[in-house]
């Protein structure tokens, strides 16, 4: 598995053990080495039912790449309408 993604599902894992009760809609920043957000690199909207969908550095939902859906402690890769890809286990949560 790439590092960049690695980071992201740490990262996605880590955001939802911190805040159990979502918004509407939360957002993952991609961070340099000593914390700043990097607003101009993409990041990812959570959606309240746990699907995660990439969005560019104005915002803008990138409904045409690859998303992922939260289901139970795994993070799945989901096809275009989101349906979810049992067969494509993105990631593990772990407490």
């Amino acid at each position: 598995m790439n590092t960049k993604y690695l980071h992201i599902a740490a990262s996605i894992g880590m955001f939802i053990f911190a805040c159990p009760a979502f918004a509407e809609e939360s957002k993952i920043y991609q961070t340099e080495s000593t914390g700043n957000i990097q607003y101009h690199k993409p990041s990812y909207v959570v959606q309240s039912n746990g699907r995660v969908i990439e969005a560019d550095s104005f915002g803008n939902k990138q409904h045409h790449k690859q998303q992922y859906q939260m289901k139970g402690d795994r993070i799945y890769q989901t096809d275009k309408f989101g349906n979810i890809q049992y067969h494509k286990l993105y990631g593990v949560i772990k407490k």
